[in-house]
């Protein structure tokens, strides 16, 4: 991979330092994503996912000094909502405004830097190779941290946020990759979309199935309703097993009919709480919120410190920011996936698989939104989502200028 302004009239030395960075830029969002998913510090207060997230920012604003070029990558849409935060984050004064600030833009840095690159078919390759062994280790650390392998029956609790959510990224480009002709990338969708099943997370299991019948990719109405069906009875066989209903109700078992917010007896582990409380805060304030990270203080104060974030990126941002931001935001998603989708249709082979892979997993990004903090889990699925999107415009542009890939 090489940085230019004109492809066309760069030199085999100039192309070199610039190969180096770009690989490496994807090899660390990669090893780093890999290290999301173990828990432990790297030293006491300084969790893994932390490093996780900060190292590949602060090695994309280093490749984005050291070497030349321009991105292809539509940043000028984020520009509203970039400058909202900025402005924000300038008044104020509540703890960890910044870090939480910050922690939003890493995955738009790594975008952008990486859409800069000129890429070839061995880049493309190497990119694709890279995603399956991120597969396999995926379903790797599932099996030995649940112990499923020994024990022979799912666990009544897990701690794989980290798994899941990459798990599900991974599911909208194989459900792209089917929906655009290779079959055998069902194979690899169903260990990935059984990962949020073996976690026991809820809107993992859902988001991860319905990211094929969902998918923006070109799918026939036909197979959807198809997908749907088939998918519907896989997950109401999963909602039945003892580890979903013991987390679906505090009884330990219900029906479908008993999920609804009025069944005292549905299992919201206290979110419901912290989303009235939030509720009853944002009419107070409705257009403007109440500032950057604000939220933080609040949900400290209504869990007594036990959380930090209110497992609803929808309702931070509203309390944040207020509807204007949340409404800022929501339109920069929405313009972000139509722009995608344009580009994805003039695409041919694996460019074309990226692009359409990058808008389809903004339905799944929107869908975690509610009932968690995914636009803070940067180390999790922003920065490989956005890695998959910089490389689909990378390769668009080498296309379009050379004439395929």
């Amino acid at each position: 991979m090489a940085y230019g302004h004109n492809p066309t009239h760069t030199s085999t030395a100039d192309t070199m330092p610039q190969l180096r960075s770009n690989s490496s830029l994807l090899t660390v969002v990669l090893i780093s994503t890999g290290l999301s998913m173990i828990p432990g510090e790297v030293m006491p207060g300084i969790p893994l996912s932390a490093v996780a997230w900060v190292v590949p920012l602060a090695w994309a604003l280093a490749v984005a000094i050291g070497t030349p070029g321009n991105t292809t990558f539509p940043v000028g849409i984020w520009m509203p909502w970039l400058g909202l935060v900025v402005l924000y984050l300038a008044v104020s004064d509540n703890p960890n405004a910044f870090q939480r600030s910050v922690m939003m833009f890493c995955p738009l840095a790594i975008g952008a830097v990486v859409s800069r690159a000129r890429i070839c078919p061995s880049d493309l390759d190497r990119a694709r190779g890279h995603l399956v062994t991120l597969q396999i280790a995926i379903v790797i650390v599932a099996l030995v941290r649940t112990a499923i392998l020994a024990t022979g029956a799912l666990p009544m609790t897990s701690n794989l946020a980290a798994l899941v959510m990459t798990a599900a990224l991974l599911c909208t480009t194989l459900a792209t990759r089917f929906a655009l002709g290779d079959r055998k990338a069902l194979l690899w969708w169903v260990p990935m979309a059984a990962i949020p099943v073996v976690g026991v997370t809820r809107t993992g299991i859902a988001v991860a199935l319905l990211t094929l019948p969902l998918t923006l990719a070109p799918l026939s109405l036909k197979r959807r309703l198809l997908v749907l069906v088939v998918l519907a009875s896989a997950g109401f066989a999963v909602f039945q097993t003892e580890p979903i209903q013991r987390k679906m109700f505090y009884s330990g078992s219900g029906t479908l009919a008993e999920i609804r917010a009025d069944n005292a007896d549905f299992a919201t582990t206290g979110r419901s709480a912290m989303w009235v409380e939030m509720n009853e805060a944002i009419a107070k304030r409705p257009l403007l919120g109440h500032g950057a990270n604000a939220s933080e203080s609040l949900i400290v104060d209504v869990t007594k410190g036990a959380l930090t974030h209110p497992h609803n990126d929808w309702l931070r941002l509203s309390y944040d920011y207020g509807y204007l931001g949340a409404a800022i935001f929501a339109l920069t998603l929405l313009a972000q996936t139509l722009h995608t989708l344009k580009h994805a249709r003039r695409a041919t082979g694996e460019a074309r698989i990226l692009l359409f892979s990058g808008a389809s997993s903004f339905v799944s990004f929107a869908l975690f939104m509610f009932t968690d903090n995914i636009l803070l889990y940067a180390a999790f699925f922003g920065n490989l989502q956005f890695a998959i999107l910089g490389l689909g415009y990378a390769a668009l542009r080498t296309q379009q200028n050379e004439g395929g890939l």
